[in-house]
């Protein structure tokens, strides 16, 4: 199947999204946001239902969300943010923390543009920015399976290096088991080989989540074991 026929298939094919845990989804090396100007409208029928999503990330976050048929009802507000990172993803505190698990409402938070030495997303490539959507997106798939005492015990993981790196590691996983393995690789290699991030902020990022090299092996494991 040529790259093309794999983007279509796992962009535009709406009706079979839902992929079975048994079943290993294709890595698609790169994915071009030309071709989803003409499936736009389908992807927002089919994936942006209960979003908020500012526009200029509208073809990012909707791809990543393809690949996640688990939050395909859930309730997720994107927005601009200064916040201390790249951008993070936690539940609503107040109306979303004590629901349900299936009635809580998330959001994600995005750093807006920057002149100083913070990593944005605008910097980075479209399939980069796959890449760290659904990264952020799994972790709504792990805190929408937890309870409220589950939710609170990962919050304490931030408090620890050792349990940080674990958690977030763990997040790079499934992000890569759902098919965005090469594109977690693009933004993990921008971060850490191409961005403006600080020496410090680079090093960070090495320790605490899976190194390029780490994700090319494990998506090459998983193309050996299908």
């Amino acid at each position: 199947m040529s790259t093309i026929l794999r983007h279509i298939f796992l962009l535009v094919s709406l009706t079979s999204s839902t992929i079975a845990s048994s079943q290993i989804p294709i890595q698609s090396r790169e994915l071009d946001s030309s071709l989803l100007s003409k499936s736009l409208n389908e992807l927002r029928n089919h994936h942006g239902i209960h979003k908020n999503i500012p526009d200029e990330y509208e073809s990012a976050i909707l791809t990543a969300l393809s690949f996640i048929p688990e939050l395909e009802s859930t309730e997720i507000i994107f927005k601009m943010s200064k916040i201390n990172t790249s951008l993070n993803a936690r539940p609503k505190f107040g109306s979303g923390l004590f629901r349900r698990k299936g009635k809580r409402k998330y959001v994600v938070r995005i750093h807006p543009p920057t002149e100083d030495s913070t990593v944005t997303l605008d910097q980075a490539s479209f399939n980069a920015q796959v890449g760290v959507f659904g990264h952020e997106l799994n972790h709504l798939v792990d805190y929408s399976q937890r309870s409220f005492f589950g939710i609170m015990e990962r919050g304490l993981a931030y408090f620890s290096s050792k349990s940080k790196q674990k958690y977030e590691k763990e997040i790079d996983r499934m992000t890569i088991a759902c098919g965005l393995g090469w594109q977690l690789h693009d933004w993990s290699r921008f971060v850490v080989e191409e961005s403006i991030g600080t020496i410090k902020y680079k090093k960070f990022k090495r320790e605490i989540y899976l190194e390029p090299v780490e994700i090319v092996a494990l998506i090459k494991s998983m193309e050996d074991a299908k």
